[in-house]
Formats: C-alpha cells, structure tokens, sequence
C-alpha cells in the first residue's frame, strides 16, 4: 500500500494545497522556513489526529476551520481518510476539535470517532498500536515517518523502552501476553481443581449409603427369588391338579350318561339316593374340614400371642437405631472440620515445596547478583582517569589546524628560499646568469646569496618550531583522545555496577519474601495439623456408630419380620374361626336336607339299592373329583398369599434400590468431580508448562531472527553512509546500537554529529526493512524530513545511493540539498510567497547538478534503472 494523494486547507502557511504521489522517489524541496514540514505533519494528523503535533500547532492563524484529506492505493483498494477541525473558545483559550471525522474504501464513506478511526488506520498499516487517540505511536516515528531535527532521538531512547517498541513493532508481543495469560489460566485451573477436590470429599458418606443398601436390595431379591421359585411351583402343582380334575370330571360325567339310560323313575329314585350320600359325605367332610380349621386356628392365635411382645422389642430396636442416626449426625460437623483440615493441609504441603523452591532460586538469584556485583567491582578502572589537559577536542583541533596552516605556509615559504638560493648558487658557479646568458661578477652576488642562505637557516628554523609545535598539539589530541574513551569506559563500569546494586537489592528483597512465604506455609501446615488431629476422634466414632448401626438395621429387619408373622398368623386365626362358623351352618342345613332325603331314600329302597350297586364306581370316581377339587382351591389359596408376600418383598426392594440409586448418584457425583479436578490439573500442568515454553520459544526465535536481520541491515547502511572500513555498527540483541571505532566499541552519545545522525538513519532503514519483510507493515511509503541534518557532502550522495541501493516503493524526502534531486524521481518546490506557500511541481533538477553529456555518476545511473523499471511496471 502506498500514498497517493494529499489535500490541506489551512494547514500552518497552507491556504489551500493538493499534492499527488507516485511511485519512487518524491524530493520535496524549497528555503527554510518555505512549508515543507507542514506537508508531513498534515500526512501525520490524518492518521493519528492531534496525538504527535497540536493542532494548534498546525492550523493557518486566524483560520476558523482546518481539513486535511489523505488517499492511500493497494492492489485491490483505494482508502481516503479525512479530519477537518474548527476553532473554539472554551475558558477563555482557543482549541481545536473535531468537527467531522471519515473513513472512504473505494468509495463508501463511513463516520467514525476519533477512537474508532484510530484502530481503522492500526489496522490499514498493519502493526500493533495503543488504540486509544491520545497515544504517541513510536513504530510510526521510528520506522514510517523521521521528523525534522528528530533523527537521533531513537538512540537516546532507554534500552528497555525500545526493545518492547521493537518487539510490538515486529508482532512478538502477542506471544509474551499468550505466556503470561497461559500462566494465569493454568493458575485458576489449580484454583478450581482444588475447590473440586474439596467439594467431593463432602460426598464421602455416599459410599456408605451405597454399600448398605446395596446390602439390603441383595437380600430382598433372594428373598424375592426364593418366594418366586415358591410361586412357580404352587403354579406348576395347580396346574397339575387341574388336569387331574378334568379326567375326573370326564369320568363322572360318563357315568351320568350310564344313568340317563335309565328310566326316568329309577333316575328320580337313585337321584334321591344319590343325594342323601351325598349329603352323608358332605357332613363328613365338613366335620373334617371344621374340624381342620379349629385346630388351624388354635394355632395361628398360639402364634399370635407374643405379638404385643415383638411390637415392644421391634420399637425399641427403632428408637436405638434413631440415637445411633442421631449421633452420627452429631458428629457431621466435626468430620467436615476433618475433611476441610485434610484438604488444607494437602494444599498446604503442595504450597510447601514451591515455597521452598522459591526460597531457593531467590537465595540462588542473590548469591549470583553477588558474585556479579563482585566481578563488576573487580573489572574495569575504579576511578575517574586524570585530564591530560584542560582544552578539550574542539579546542585542541582548531589549534592543531591553525599550527598545520602555519607549518604548511613556513613550508612554502622556505622551498622558496631554497629555490633562490639554489639560482644565486648556480649563477656564481658558472659566472653566466641561467636566465639571460650574461656574464656576472661572483662580487657583485655573493652578498646576495649570503643573505638567502641566512633566509633558507631562519625559515628552516621556523618550519622545525613549527612541526614541533604540531607533533606536540597532535600528542596532546591523541592523549585527550584516549581520556576520553577511558572516562567513557569507566562511566559506563559505574552504571553498569550500579544496576548490579540495584539487581542485587531487588534479589535481597526477593529472597526475604521467599522466606516469609515459606514461614506462612509452614505455620499453616502445622495449624492444618493441629485441627486434624483434633477431629480425628470423631472419624474413629463413626466408624464405631456406622458398624452399630449396621447391626441394629439387620436385628430391625429380623423383628419386623417376626412381628409380620404374627400379624399374619392373627390374619389366618380370623380366617379359620369365620370357617369353622360357616361349616357349623352349612352342617346344620345339611342335616335338614339329609333327613328328609332318606324319607325319600326309604320310599324307593330297593331302587336305590340296585342303583347303588350300579353306579358304586361312579361314585368312587366322584368322591376323588370332589378331593382333587378341595386340593386345587388350596393350592390357589397358597399361591395367592404367596404373590402378596412377594407384593410386600417388591415395595421393600423398591425404597432398597431408590436409596441405592440416590447413593449411585452422590459417588458418581463424587466421581466426576474428583475425575475433573485431575483433568483440570493435567490442563494446568500442560497449559502452564509445556504450552508456555512453546510460545516463549516461538517468541525468542522470531526475535533472534529478527535482531540478526536487523544487525545485517544496520552494518551495511552505516558503512554505506560512513565509507571508512574503521567504523563498524553493530546491534546487540536488545536492538541497542553501538559503533566499533578500530576495534573499540564506543556507544552513540560518543560518535560525531554526523557518525549519529548516519547511525539513527540506518537503524530507521534497518528496523523498517525487517519490519516489511516480516509482513507487519502494510504501508510500502517512507517519509524522511531532513535526514542530511549534520551530512558532509559527501555523506549527503551516499545516503541517495544507500536509498537507491534500498529500492524502497516509494520515498518522500524532504531536504534542502539540492544535491539529493539526482536520486529523486520526481521534485515538488514548496515556495512561501506573501506569507502563503505554494506547490511547483515537475520541474528540473538544479543546474548545478546537471551532468555533462556522456558522464553519469552511481546515484544517476540507479535512480535511472528505477525510472526505467517503474515505466515498465
């Protein structure tokens, strides 16, 4: 993405402006003072507001509105931002403040505030910022845009300040905050673990629950099966009685067919007679029966009789059970102050040894803080080294030049003396003048030579003061020279030492709170103790209170059953005496019956009697279907009272298995916290452990990479900028810049005007070529607002050919060299006239610089292969 166009109106000297931008390089230029600056600052307050330059600062005196419009092109999309202030007076002051803020992508214009526009350019350039609109960007000073007389401000920037601008600017800190969050989250994830832990230790008395009524729903179901069983067989013996009593059935009624053949008076007699026996029999059998039931009866009140006596005891196993449940509740809170003890003192005996191992590094830490402090008190100079002299460098250097400029003049001075002595020399020789070939008197001349060889001794003479005098200022610059490097050096010793104390303290500090915290835990562990101890009686009565329970639930169980018994056995004494009464009458009437049947019988004597000689089988085969019939009712009887039992069994069976439902649940409930409390700790263990140290290394590695990219690009452009093999910049891994001169490392503030200003401009281009090729910065434009600042000529074209060298996209510089125009491939003249500035675009670069015809220089020759590949492009 790049900058295509910029509108102000009333922006500083600007009535009303409009630039557009290509591709390459745009060369502002014009006189001091002429409005060049203000271009970058409008650029500026576009994207970020007021928050870097006041708009105070910027808006036109006098002028009650202010707009600035910027337009930025990608390969997809055009984006146009624009801010417009208004004046106001509030208290008496005037202020700006925002009257109407949007946002264009190709077109569709959106409002935003002043917030919301701030995080719409973050994330339009593409690296992380504060969004707030208030905040300084320093990725956006540092790497985007230099502003005038702001160059070096980069390297008086704290270590520490601008290794975290670095690191927000490359896009590694989203993984120191991915640490630190891991942290906290695998730190709750123990915090919910334990409080889990805890809650099911309360859901320990499930398991009891569980085992005795399991217990008792075991034995109801054998109970169970066993009455069952009994069911099937009265089934299978009912049955079976039946088959018998349909044979016989078929029988009798054969024999009735037999007696139909008869004739119908003998049929009158024998029926007569055959319901007298009848009756005979029935009297008999109820007599038995009657007979039967009394002695049933008699029984059953037997059995009955010690039921006052079982309801006493089953009452007095009940209220013994209600003290036992009683006391167990009793003891509910004393064994919750066990278990909460238990849970604390675990907890504290895990605090326990990371208290110690923090007790540990803490005394470690401090041992090497002064082993440090120590090796930085033993290393390099421990005091200030003496001043050779009291002029300083300046001063020095502009003697050491005056005494060259006299040395070089005595110099001259005397090869002319040597020369005119050399021609008074010659001519006395040969007797003729070298010049006019007369003939000259050695008399007349020697006073001559004499008094150039007295001139030749005198400025021989000179020129040796001199040159003495030079070696003497130039010893003196070399000792102030070697003063200065090592007062540097033992500056930098002392600050150095100074950290060491502070580390050393804060390591001090750091080992006594280890130790407090270890003295907490250990104080806690032995309260936990305490509490612990105390409360252990009460587990022990429990279990003693629990096991007499269990006894006195099976003894209620077994007199429930014996007085059920009873009552049952009152039940069947009932039964029997309403029998024995019904027998009583059907026997009375049967005798009334009986009675006026052998009057009949007695009638028809002899036919009855041939009647039963002829039917005494039939009669045999009746008797043993009335038999059978008495058997079947019985055992249908006995099934019966047999399936009711089983009716009470299942009721029973049903509260034993809903108590065990109801226990299953609290220990699944216990279950399943106590299963995710150890999920939750294998989660925080992997989340605080291994995940950490992924993201941790992942930061550092992108980080090394990075800083040795970065390290390259600082080396080459400072050599580029400087041309002298002598001085090697260098960036160690907190991105702090430093400069080898002749093998000694010497930091910033000690370089030359000119050594800083090239040092800050290759640690600007540095720092932005990482950046762009780790992708975090969309915006392919560089703005430079006089980076020559403190350039010799010299360093002025070699910084258009490190620029060249670069192929940055697009470059806007604002400089008055005029020597930077051959690099450039287009130039805008900012010229002020009558207070107001005004654009010149398109034109020419300045005769001065303009090249014979057949010579090129580097820059013109690159800035050419550009042109050439931008048209092509």
């Amino acid at each position: 993405m790049q900058l295509r166009h910029l509108r102000v109106r009333n922006i500083r000297s600007y009535e009303a402006a409009a630039l557009d931008f290509a591709p390459g390089t745009t060369l502002i230029s014009g006189d001091v003072g002429a409005g060049k600056t203000s271009l970058l600052y409008a650029i500026e307050m576009a994207l970020f507001g007021t928050s870097e330059v006041d708009a105070a600062y910027l808006v036109r005196h006098g002028g009650a509105h202010a707009e600035v419009e910027v337009t930025f092109e990608d390969a997809d999309h055009r984006y146009e931002i624009a801010r417009r202030f208004r004046r106001v007076r509030r208290r008496g002051r005037e202020t700006f403040e925002p009257e109407a803020i949007h946002f264009s992508v190709d077109g569709a214009k959106t409002e935003y505030s002043a917030t919301e526009l701030r995080q719409r350019v973050i994330e339009l350039l593409g690296f992380p910022d504060n969004p707030s609109p208030t905040a300084h960007s320093d990725l956006w000073r540092w790497a985007v845009y230099v502003p005038q007389e702001r160059m070096r401000d980069i390297l008086a920037a704290k270590p520490q300040e601008r290794l975290e601008t670095v690191r927000k600017a490359l896009g590694v800190e989203k993984y120191r905050t991915a640490a630190e969050n891991a942290q906290e989250l695998a730190t709750d994830l123990r915090r919910t673990a334990q409080a889990l832990r805890s809650e099911s230790e309360l859901l320990r008395h499930f398991d009891d629950d569980f085992a005795s009524a399991s217990e008792e729903a075991d034995r109801l179901r054998v109970e169970r099966a066993t009455l069952e069983e009994a069911v099937a067989r009265g089934t299978t013996n009912v049955a079976s009685i039946r088959r018998e009593t349909e044979e016989l059935d078929r029988a009798v009624r054969r024999a009735d067919a037999d007696r139909r053949e008869l004739d119908s008076l003998q049929r009158e007699d024998e029926a007569d007679a055959g319901a007298v026996a009848r009756r005979d029999r029935l009297r008999s059998e109820r007599a038995e029966r009657m007979a039967a039931r009394r002695s049933e009866a008699e029984a059953a009140r037997r059995e009955a009789s010690d039921l006052p006596e079982r309801q006493q005891t089953l009452a007095r196993a009940d209220e013994l059970r209600s003290r036992q449940r009683a006391e167990l509740e009793a003891l509910a809170p004393d064994l919750q102050t066990l278990h909460r003890a238990r849970a604390e003192l675990g907890a504290a005996e895990r605090r326990l040894a990371a208290a110690r191992r923090a007790a540990e590094g803490a005394s470690s830490e401090e041992a090497a803080e002064r082993s440090a402090l120590e090796a930085a008190l033993a290393s390099g100079p421990d005091h200030e080294p003496p001043v050779p002299t009291a002029d300083s460098l300046g001063t020095i250097d502009a003697r050491l030049a005056d005494l060259r400029q006299r040395e070089q003049t005595a110099l001259t001075a005397l090869t002319r003396a040597q020369s005119s002595l050399q021609e008074f020399e010659e001519l006395l020789r040969a007797g003729v003048c070298p010049r006019c070939h007369q003939a000259v008197r050695a008399t007349e001349f020697e006073p001559h030579r004499a008094e150039a060889a007295r001139a030749v001794e005198e400025l021989e003479s000179e020129h040796r003061t001199c040159a003495a005098e030079r070696e003497r200022a130039e010893a003196e610059r070399a000792a102030r020279e070697r003063y200065e490097r090592a007062r540097d050096r033992w500056l930098q010793v002392e600050r150095d030492r100074a950290g060491v104390r502070a580390s050393l303290a804060a390591a001090q500090s750091r080992a006594r709170d280890a130790q407090e915290a270890l003295a907490e835990v250990t104080a806690a562990i032995a309260d936990a103790q305490g509490r612990r101890d105390r409360a252990a009686p009460a587990e022990r009565r429990e279990a003693a209170l629990r096991s007499a329970l269990d006894s006195s639930e099976v003894e209620r169980t077994r007199l429930a059953g014996a007085v059920e018994g009873a009552l049952l056995a009152t039940e069947r004494a009932r039964a029997a005496e309403a029998a024995v009464e019904s027998l009583e009458a059907e026997l009375a009437r049967g005798e009334r019956e009986a009675s006026e049947a052998r009057a009949r019988v007695e009638a028809r004597g002899r036919r009855i009697t041939e009647l039963r000689g002829a039917l005494a089988g039939a009669e045999e085969q009746a008797a043993r279907l009335r038999v059978a019939d008495e058997r079947r009712r019985a055992a249908e009887a006995q099934v019966e009272e047999t399936r009711r039992t089983v009716v009470r069994v299942d009721t029973r069976l049903d509260e034993s298995v809903r108590r065990t439902a109801e226990a299953e649940r609290g220990r699944a409930e216990r279950a399943r916290r106590v299963r995710e409390a150890t999920e939750l700790e294998a989660k925080a263990g992997w989340v605080g452990g291994p995940f950490r140290l992924a993201v941790l290394t992942m930061e550092q590695k992108l980080l090394t990479h990075a800083q040795v990219a970065f390290d390259r690009n600082l080396s080459r452009y400072f050599a580029t900028l400087i041309d002298d093999p002598a001085l090697v910049a260098r960036a160690d891994v907190a991105f702090t810049p430093s400069v080898a001169i002749e093998g000694e490392w010497t930091p910033a503030e000690a370089l030359s005007g000119g050594e800083r200003t090239s040092l800050a401009l290759a640690f600007r281009l540095a720092l932005a070529q990482v950046v762009r090729s780790l992708g975090s910065l969309h915006l392919d434009t560089l703005l430079l607002d006089e980076p020559t600042d403190g350039f010799s000529p010299e360093q002025v074209v070699r910084m258009g050919e490190l620029l060249n060298e670069l192929e940055l996209p697009q470059v806007i510089l604002v400089s008055h060299e005029d020597a930077l125009s051959g690099i450039a491939d287009r130039v805008v003249r900012v010229v002020k006239v009558d207070g107001a500035s005004t654009l010149r675009t398109g034109l020419d670069p300045p005769a001065a610089l303009v090249v014979p015809a057949g010579t090129e220089t580097a820059p013109t020759r690159r800035a050419a292969r550009r042109r050439a590949r931008s048209g092509s492009g």
